[in-house]
């Protein structure tokens, strides 16, 4: 789920070029207008043989800057923004389909969340070889 955040982060500085990304823990005073991605919760299914599905939600807060007359605009046109640019998520050659959006204003915070899933195959354990077998034939004569 690593690669999908960073592929979250990518996404948004391609987005908003001025806005600051941060996808670890930022000390108080950072500098606004700014986004935080960060995954907020996971789950792991198991599917056929060797076959799992990790699903994972990325909670992606932005913060407008404080006081600004547009501040709700602003957050409804981020908003709008990554409904339409976060369904696919480029990674690596591999697209990830975004799924599940929904966001929450609070305290004029814009909370955007989006789940992805990750169809994952466990590689082969290696497996001993079996040994020599010695057969012995008998011919019983009653």
């Amino acid at each position: 789920m690593e690669e999908i955040k960073q592929g979250i982060a990518k996404r948004l500085k391609e987005l908003f070029p001025a806005v600051s990304v941060y996808t670890e823990q930022v000390e108080q005073g950072f500098t606004k207008p700014a986004f935080f991605v960060r995954q907020t919760e996971g789950a792991q299914k198991h599917g056929m043989n060797r076959r799992y599905i990790r699903t994972g939600t990325f909670d992606i807060a932005y913060f407008p800057v404080p006081g600004s007359p547009q501040l709700i605009r602003d957050c409804e046109t981020v908003r709008d923004t990554l409904y339409e640019q976060l369904e696919l998520i480029p990674w690596e050659g591999q697209p990830y389909r975004g799924s599940g959006m929904r966001y929450t204003l609070t305290d004029n915070v814009l909370h955007f969340y989006v789940s992805f899933e990750v169809h994952m195959i466990r590689p082969k354990g290696v497996v001993p070889t079996m040994r020599n077998l010695v057969q012995e034939e008998h011919i019983r004569h009653d």
